[in-house]
């Protein structure tokens, strides 16, 4: 304890903000009887109340479950070290915490403090004296990113500082963005012809496919598709195969024989052009690179969408796509419309409401509404933004 006593001191007198001193202390203490005064608890008190606290015990079992969620093939001493990380993250922590985090935290500097992967010493670096109120107020942009826990530390330290808690809210920007194949048009006959011709023509393969087992495959990745079509070859031939086939798609999209152009679905330009008044609107799909593009050729409405995006172009998943999007664009209130699974599950990642186009190709287990018609799409729109 006499090393306890010497930490706090330097925490709770040469460190802490002025606006706190006297107001915030660190409580440690070890149970007693212990293996080697290990298990304990910590606690940080603000007017004599602890507003903060945890114990030995919460802490084992928060990193435990963090380390046995891991692949078991990939537990070692990193991942246990990791995984206590994950448990402070999760507001979980004993006194020996406190001595590591202060120990960080006293031998590098504040702006390293600061973006630290321990929530403990970037507490400690929030409250600190060198973290002026400019620092402060840039922090309001990352602060929901943190722990709740540590969320509540930045706003003691921002009362104390006589700073605004909250600042006026912007206007919210609210955007709708769209799977492609199945949702904004059928492109099925036409890449099922192209793909077959591919592999008929340029491979020795004896494959040929249906029209339904194009609905089956599109709205998943590349790699999805590669393994379903080809189950028995290995991943590289497979891949090869697909890319074959897809570069293909699009010559035979560009070049349409006979006026054989994808369909649209029933009044899908006013629809689209009307949505655009109203919403910023995005297309984010899985297909490969040029995919997007070459339907926004076939279209007199392209100008209507704002942004677009594909797991082609940036090797990212549907959901971290939508992000992308919605970042790129300042969307805050987002929808995402599209008729699969996978497109459903894009949208939980992504934190974004969905739409099932079910006019489209699958089925999805659960959303916020489902389209038998895509001319239901502008009120069920308004009617889901007014609710939020």
């Amino acid at each position: 304890m006499h090393v306890w006593t010497k930490i706090r001191h330097k925490l709770e007198h040469e460190y802490l903000a002025e606006s706190l001193r006297g107001r915030l202390t660190y409580f440690v203490t070890a149970y007693h009887g212990t293996h080697d005064g290990d298990e304990g608890r910590a606690a940080i008190r603000l007017d004599g109340a602890e507003i903060l606290k945890s114990n030995y015990y919460e802490r084992m079992e928060a990193q435990l479950r963090h380390y046995y969620s891991t692949d078991p093939s990939r537990r070692d001493t990193n991942v246990w070290r990791q995984s206590a990380n994950e448990a402070i993250h999760d507001g979980t922590f004993y006194q020996r915490d406190f001595y590591f985090a202060f120990y960080e935290f006293d031998s590098q500097s504040i702006t390293e403090s600061l973006c630290s992967e321990n929530m403990l010493v970037r507490m400690l670096a929030i409250l600190d004296r060198r973290t002026g109120k400019r620092t402060l107020e840039k922090m309001r942009s990352i602060i929901g990113e943190l722990p709740d826990w540590l969320q509540i530390i930045y706003f003691v330290r921002l009362e104390a500082e006589h700073m605004p808690l909250l600042l006026e809210r912007k206007p919210m920007k609210k955007g709708i963005l769209f799977d492609l194949d199945g949702t904004l048009w059928d492109s099925s006959v036409q890449v099922t012809n192209a793909w077959n011709q591919t592999i008929r023509e340029k491979t020795n393969r004896s494959e040929q496919f249906t029209v339904d087992d194009m609905h089956n495959f599109m709205g998943r990745t590349m790699e999805a598709i590669a393994a379903l079509m080809f189950p028995s070859l290995p991943d590289s031939e497979r891949i090869a195969i697909l890319n074959l086939c897809s570069e293909d798609e699009i010559a035979y999209l560009e070049n349409p024989e006979n006026g054989d152009i994808p369909a649209l679905y029933p009044d899908e330009q006013t629809i689209i052009r009307a949505l655009a008044k109203e919403y910023t609107l995005g297309i984010v799909s899985n297909c490969q690179e040029g995919y997007v593009e070459t339907y926004l050729k076939q279209i007199p409405f392209a100008n209507a969408f704002s942004d677009t995006e594909c797991a082609g172009r940036t090797g990212k998943s549907k959901g971290e796509n939508i992000r992308l999007v919605m970042q790129r664009q300042g969307i805050t209130d987002c929808i995402y419309i599209g008729d699969t699974q996978g497109d459903a599950d894009a949208a939980k990642q992504a934190g974004v409401t969905f739409i099932h186009a079910a006019y489209g190709f699958g089925k999805v287990d659960a959303c916020a509404a489902a389209l038998d018609d895509i001319r239901s799409l502008p009120q069920t729109v308004k009617t889901i933004f007014e609710k939020e």
